[in-house]
């Protein structure tokens, strides 16, 4: 066993305190040496009561006892042995008092507190033992609020008693030194056998194949007349036991079944199933007698404690039977009950059994031969640990291991116990109970305790779980300890590689083969995916593992970790792919590390230095996530990085510029400007922090739809300090966006380049990408022609190979730019690629950026209809995300399809709408270009005419090519249909489509103009 020398260890364990009521008025009245006697008696009759039980007594306060359970080695029912001991010192010394008060005339009582929890552990057992932790003062605590003869149980131990236990409920009890206030309960009564049955009113789930190989084992036992043996083998809680009550709710009437389990205590519990299995014969000794024999119904009538007085009647006195007589009475007695109709025995936790138990069973299945006797055992994975050839004398015999029931499975019997349970209705989250389904691991056992503490509205795993777990990993040995409580700081999967490098000089011999294939044999680990991986077989597992791991080993292993990885990442092995490789888990190791150190070290020198690792490395996270487009990870890392970092360090300027843009891109405008008040509380003193958090909240008005700022106080600020590199890029990025909302997209253009070369004198490659994005998406508005877009486009593909979410906007662009120069197919397809993407990676803002784009690539094809729906979709996803201004510009341009598909009532219709909200100049100009075609189709020629000449006049403000071009076509149309001249129109048209390398729409103003010349009607 592991912990066993006087390292300081941290564990589970439950702690008990019982104390004599009103000590003082005792020794008042009693001579001291009579009292001694006394307490004596009573420390006596406490101590033996815990000892039995598997206690230790850590020390003695006065007249107070402290005990604990789980040292050295924990175990699943450490709980009940602690109440059960409770129980039973209180009864001792209720028989001391009766005993003492006709004597001495005075009253003897006692109070008790249990609790359960972590604690530090040092030393080994006995005397040397000392447990240091709050759950010491919540018992203790308890225990001093316990009335005369009470037990106060705490709200956890309750947990893992209340199926043995009645209860009652107390009022939560103010406890000295408590902070809140503390559940509680009072034990009324403890019967270490009163479990209630089970109903098993849930379908069995999932073990169709492992009931069909036990119910054809028993039919060939009864068909053949010969013993059998099938061995159950699980972990606990995986449903050994619900199978076999399912196997023997289907037995027939005309087979016998005795029943027995092994407790994991107690003296003389050698035989304990036998004596379960007699007590189902109703202790019938007469027939026995006569179906066994006098000799065999002695030793059988022995084992169940029957006195003497039984055996009075017989004069005769009783016998001790050896263990020869017992296993020849248990046979006679299994065969002459199968002569009569086949016989079922099953025996339920025989991992607990005595070796002489198992002997005897062993011996049953060889000696009982013709006759039909099921042998059901019912055992954990280390049985075979001490019993490897447990099994292999039986001719008919079978081992079913019952593993982890799958994904669906889970999900059938999570519903099923959701609906079983009407106190968990109340908690009617499906997301809760996908996460039971998946945090139990498959273990039904597990999702059960977790659904309960779900109900009762508690979020940690549950004590029951904490419980069995511990006792599991408490039964490995050293090395395997060693082991597996790094490989549970590495995560849920590990390789043997990440193990060695925790593992000191003087222990790395610990990592071979040996220990693995022990926790692989345990049902511990299992193989992983990746060649060479291993991961927990139960997430909880792991769980416990690690909290039960000193936090001083913990902090140094997660910052070796940490160190590991990152030269991993820096190209230091060329190895394979291997769990825990991912540029985050630097992160949360060296933050696990921080904390840790920060609760068991807090003056460690060190500390700062590895607070400040784990700083940038948040914050270079956030940064990748920011560039991926991950906004919700990018606000995670870079705010929890914000915070890691000291006050007054220069890095909270950029930092608060990208969290800000994070933010704003999720639509959060309020919480994009408390970044940047974040940043001035942290860079009180710092002027070009103060700058440019002021340029960022213009960019975030000016994005939110308000007016355009005035830029010249901006302007002399900057002047003051020529070299704020991120003043200017943001300062230029910010005029870009002045210009391109004014329509002024060659100036947008300069000011973005600019920019640019700002953040390449930084060498901000977050600033760059942003701004070559930006000059991308600006090129199909601006002057830049078709060609040099198309150039632009392919060197920032090759440049962000890879990088999908900054390849959307691009695609997007390309997309565009191929559409005008009339290659609409290949314009689709980039399209279909760019939608692909922003679909696989949630990226909502692009999402609706493609539909924009591909509703102006089907306008262009003619598919006014599609493009109608388009735009409309887009329009409704921008209002949605707050952006008002684009959709409403959007909706006009869907209104504008409408009408150019004929139908004008609607187009009126659909533009009136829009007429509430503001719009982008674009969306201005189309909107009065659409009123004066709707003017001239009712025959309002001079209306028309004027509206015509209105819009003519407003576009000379903006320089965007196709936008002239678009407004154009429509004045000149207007001016023929009212019988005047369009060629100015039409050529002022062509000449901006031509600027821009647009070729299609160029060409269809060639046609019309041609048509108009041959005097065709107007398209």
């Amino acid at each position: 066993m592991s912990r066993k020398g006087s390292r300081p260890a941290r564990r589970n364990v439950v702690v008990l305190f019982i104390d004599i009521v009103g000590s003082t008025e005792l020794a008042e009245r009693l001579d001291p040496e009579l009292l001694l006697r006394i307490l004596e008696r009573y420390y006596d009759a406490c101590r033996t009561e815990i000892l039995e039980r598997g206690g230790v007594v850590e020390k003695y306060i006065g007249d107070a006892i402290m005990a604990v359970f789980g040292v050295p080695v924990s175990r699943e029912d450490d709980a009940l042995r602690a109440v059960l001991a409770a129980h039973a010192a209180m009864s001792a010394v209720h028989r001391l008092g009766a005993e003492i008060a006709p004597t001495h005339g005075v009253r003897l009582d006692a109070h008790c507190g249990i609790a359960f929890g972590q604690v530090m552990v040092v030393g080994g057992s006995g005397s040397d033992v000392r447990v240091i932790g709050d759950t010491v003062n919540t018992a203790s605590r308890l225990q001093s609020a316990a009335g005369d003869g009470e037990i106060l149980l705490g709200d956890d131990v309750a947990r893992l008693v209340r199926r043995y236990a009645v209860l009652d409920d107390v009022p939560p009890l103010t406890l000295k030194g408590k902070r809140d206030p503390v559940r509680a309960w009072r034990l009324v009564a403890v019967e270490p056998d009163r479990a209630e049955p089970a109903t098993d009113t849930i379908p069995l789930i999932g073990r169709a194949e492992e009931l069909r190989r036990l119910t054809l084992l028993r039919d060939r036992v009864v068909r053949d007349r010969r013993c059998g043996m099938a061995t159950l083998l699980g972990v606990p809680g995986i449903g050994k036991s619900r199978l076999v009550r399912e196997f023997l709710h289907n037995v027939s009437d005309d087979v016998t079944v005795l029943t027995g389990r092994c407790p994991s205590y107690g003296i003389g519990a050698t035989y304990r199933p036998i004596v379960e299995m007699l007590e189902t014969l109703n202790h019938d000794w007469a027939a026995i007698a006569e179906a066994v024999g006098p000799e065999s119904e002695r030793a059988l009538r022995g084992l169940t404690g029957s006195g003497a007085a039984d055996y009075a009647a017989y004069g005769d006195t009783p016998g001790i039977a050896g263990i020869a007589e017992i296993a020849q009475a248990v046979r006679s007695l299994f065969e002459a009950l199968a002569r009569r109709q086949p016989l079922v025995v099953v025996l339920d936790d025989l991992q607990w059994a005595e070796p002489t138990l198992l002997d005897l069973i062993e011996d049953c299945a060889a000696w009982l031969a013709d006759v039909p006797v099921l042998l059901v055992c019912v055992v954990r994975p280390e049985f075979y640990e001490t019993r490897p050839s447990w099994g292999q004398g039986t001719a008919c015999a079978v081992s079913l291991e019952l593993g982890p029931l799958n994904r669906p499975d889970m999900a059938r019997l999570v519903a099923e116990l959701r609906a079983a349970r009407a106190d968990v209705v109340a908690h009617d989250d499906d997301g809760v109970y996908r996460r039971v389904a998946c945090g139990s691991d498959g273990n039904p056992l597990f999702a059960e305790l977790m659904l309960e503490t779900l109900a009762e509205g508690a979020a940690a795993i549950p004590p029951t779980i904490q419980a069995l777990l511990g006792a599991r990993l408490d039964r490995l040995g050293e090395a395997e300890r060693e082991v597996l409580e790094r490989a549970a700081t590495i995560g849920q999967a590990f390789t043997m590689d990440q193990v060695e490098a925790l593992l000191d000089a003087e222990n790395l011999a610990m990592a071979t083969a040996t220990p693995l294939a022990r926790l692989q044999h345990g049902r511990l680990i299992r193989r992983g995916a990746l060649p060479g991986s291993f991961e927990f077989t139960q997430t909880l597992t792991r769980e416990t593992v690690y909290a039960l791991a000193r936090k001083e080993s913990r902090a140094d292993w997660h910052r070796r970790l940490a160190d590991w990885l990152s030269d991993r990442a820096a190209g230091v092995s060329d190895d394979a792919p291997f769990p825990g490789s991912s540029s985050g888990d630097v992160s949360r190791h060296l933050l696990a590390a921080c904390r840790l150190t920060r609760e068991v070290r807090p003056g460690d020198p060190l500390l700062r230095e590895l607070t400040d690792r784990a700083a940038d490395s948040l914050i270079r996270d956030g940064g990748q996530a920011l560039h991926r487009r991950d906004m919700p990870a990018a606000i995670a890392l870079l705010e929890r990085g914000r915070e890691m970092l000291p006050a007054g360090r220069s890095e909270h300027r950029s930092l608060a510029v990208r969290i800000s843009d994070a933010r704003l891109a999720r639509g959060e405008g309020d919480r994009a400007a408390a970044a940047l008040d974040r940043a001035e509380e942290l860079l009180p003193d710092d002027p070009r922090n103060a700058l440019t958090c002021a340029i960022q909240r213009e960019i975030l008005t000016l994005r939110s739809g308000a007016r355009a700022p005035e830029l010249a106080s901006l302007r002399r600020r900057l002047a003051l300090d020529p070299r704020d590199d991120l003043s200017w890029c943001r300062f230029h990025q910010l005029e870009a966006l002045i210009h391109i909302e004014s329509g002024r997209f060659g100036a947008a253009d300069r000011a973005l380049r600019d920019g640019l070369a700002r953040a390449r004198v930084m060498g901000d490659r977050y600033e760059e990408d942003r701004l070559l994005g930006g000059l991308c998406e600006l090129v199909q508005w601006s002057p830049t022609p078709v060609r040099e877009g198309l150039a632009l486009c392919a060197d920032l593909l090759a440049r962000l190979a890879g990088d999908r979410a900054l390849l959307v906007p691009v695609l997007v662009t390309r997309a565009r730019l191929l559409a005008l120069a009339g290659d609409l197919d290949t314009a689709r397809e980039a399209l279909d690629t760019a939608d692909r993407y922003a679909d696989e990676l949630h990226l909502d803002l692009p999402a609706i950026a493609v539909a924009q784009v591909r509703g102006l690539v089907e306008s262009l094809d003619g598919n006014h209809e599609t493009a109608r729906s388009l735009f409309e979709r887009a329009a409704a996803a921008l209002r949605t995300a707050g952006h008002v201004a684009p959709a409403a510009t959007l909706e006009v341009y869907a209104a504008r399809e409408i009408l150019r598909r004929g139908d004008v009532r609607q187009a009126v219709e659909e533009l009136g709408r829009g007429d509430a909200g503001p719009r982008q100049l674009r969306g201005e100009l189309a909107a009065i270009a659409m009123r004066a075609t709707i003017a001239s189709l009712d025959g309002e020629h001079l209306a028309a005419v004027n509206a015509a000449e209105h819009v003519t006049t407003l576009l000379e403000s903006t320089d965007d090519p196709c936008l002239r071009g678009d407004i154009l076509v429509e004045v000149a149309q207007i001016h023929r249909a009212a019988g005047r001249d369009p060629a100015d129109a039409a050529r002022r048209a062509l000449d901006a489509y031509l600027s821009k390398g647009a070729s299609l729409p160029a060409r269809r103003v060639r046609d019309w103009i041609e048509e108009g010349r041959r005097g065709e009607p107007c398209p």
